[in-house]
């Protein structure tokens, strides 16, 4: 059981294949966490997939 880990995602479909070739083979994933929310359609996708979705930093933090 784990957590999917990414930098920062834009459409959410890296950390999803991850999560579907962890639990392939048996894992559990309970959610994927970003570090950076870009607002770019990620967090909507992880959750239509079922997976809970946690962001540490909204991209506006960031000033850039």
């Amino acid at each position: 059981r784990g957590i999917g880990v990414e930098d920062t995602s834009t459409t959410g479909g890296s950390p999803l294949k991850a999560a579907a070739a962890v639990e392939r083979v048996g894992g559990i994933i309970a959610a994927i966490a970003v570090v950076v929310d870009r607002h770019t359609g990620a967090k909507e996708a992880v959750e239509a997939a079922g997976y809970e979705y946690r962001a540490a930093i909204p991209v506006e933090e960031l000033d850039i």
